[in-house]
């Protein structure tokens, strides 16, 4: 029975994953039709209402009010912060190389607990970091090409996710998973506005980065392509974490977690299928290396006892 039930909440967060990888091979045909900051504010100002009148018409306002509000802010903030430079990097370095940036979040984990929070860091630790970097530099192709500036700006994206779980870990474990989606939509379109009013200042610090128009792109009148597109994605996000959250919640952490990666798994299988899009087999195999070393470092992490 508990093998049924560990079962089922993979397919669960694996579901979910395939979703947001399934929506996010959109994103290219967005920055054709709009900026990144608008795309947020449209992406999150379409599906917070439908959200919010369900919690309304369940009487569940409470799920949504949280605990500490300074808390859930700087969660918010840190995490929309992640997957902007993930969303800004999709269009010019394809969603393997961007997803594969995000994904080494469990390394930057086992970083900034070992350099900000002073835990030991044993040696699977250490040899998944590495194992991770190598990967990282197999991706970016250290040595062969150029490095594109949007590839170091999703992995910064990884490093920020990093610090979103390291927080809501320790400051908002009293929050709930609605809580927190609830926000952190609020979220995109308080930094969405930001983003659009200051664009002039945006565009004169990185108007000559390779890569960096859609983050760049003012607001432009949507068409209907432009609505639908905005509606799929951001309601395919509310259903993937759905599933996810009934993943975690049915299985140990421990366990589901490795699950997350499959997004690595899904994100060039979809692009493949409806792009025709094919992923080489260096990148390929650096993206193989980062899932192995991220399971390392979040096996190591977990499993260590806590302290007395």
């Amino acid at each position: 029975m508990q093998e049924r039930t560990a079962a089922g909440a993979a397919m669960w967060v694996a579901g979910g994953m395939a979703l947001i990888a399934f929506s996010d091979n959109f994103i290219p045909l967005v920055a054709d039709r709009m900026g990144l900051w608008q795309f947020q504010v449209m992406r999150a100002g379409m599906v917070l209402p439908a959200v919010l009148l369900a919690v309304l018409a369940f009487g569940r306002l409470r799920l949504i009010m949280p605990v500490s509000a300074w808390r859930i802010a700087v969660r918010s903030l840190l995490s929309i912060v992640a997957l902007m430079m993930y969303f800004a990097a999709v269009p010019s370095v394809s969603i393997s190389i961007a997803a594969a940036g995000l994904f080494t979040s469990p390394l930057w984990v086992a970083f900034f607990t070992a350099a900000l929070l002073g835990e030991r860091v044993g040696p699977r630790r250490i040899m998944g970091a590495a194992l991770g970097f190598v990967g990282v530099c197999i991706v970016l192709g250290v040595g062969t090409q150029p490095i594109r500036p949007m590839a170091m700006v999703a992995l910064a994206g990884g490093a920020f996710y990093a610090l979103s779980v390291i927080w809501t870990r320790r400051q908002c474990a009293g929050e709930s998973a609605l809580c927190m989606s609830f926000w952190q939509f609020v979220g995109f379109i308080l930094l969405g506005g930001c983003g659009l009013a200051g664009l002039p200042v945006l565009e004169a610090a990185f108007g000559g980065v390779e890569g960096a128009d859609f983050a760049l792109r003012p607001w432009i009148a949507p068409d209907a392509t432009a609505f639908a597109l905005a509606l799929l994605i951001g309601a395919s996000g509310i259903a993937a974490t759905t599933c996810i959250a009934v993943g975690y919640r049915s299985a140990e952490s421990s366990f589901i977690g490795i699950f997350d990666f499959s997004f690595l798994v899904w994100a060039p299988l979809i692009s493949w299928l409806l792009w025709g899009e094919v992923l080489s087999l260096r990148v390929a195999f650096g993206m193989g290396l980062i899932v192995f070393a991220g399971i390392m470092a979040m096996w190591s992490g977990l499993r260590r006892p806590a302290p007395a």
